[in-house]
């Protein structure tokens, strides 16, 4: 849901507006055998992935 409610305001240019907080900043790791993890600020990865693979959507 705050998926799309940062979409729609994002639209409009006008988030605080909306009563909408700012899109966090994430910090992307990878790791040595290809890994991926999302992180906020120098905290420790809120969100792994060992092994991710491209989809088509």
């Amino acid at each position: 849901m705050r998926a799309r409610e940062w979409a729609i305001a994002g639209a409009f240019r006008e988030p605080e507006a909306y009563d909408i907080p700012d899109l966090p900043s994430w910090r992307v790791c990878r790791t040595e055998c290809g890994g991926l993890a999302f992180a906020d600020g120098e905290n420790e990865p809120f969100i792994a992935a060992d092994r991710p693979m491209k989809v088509r959507r």
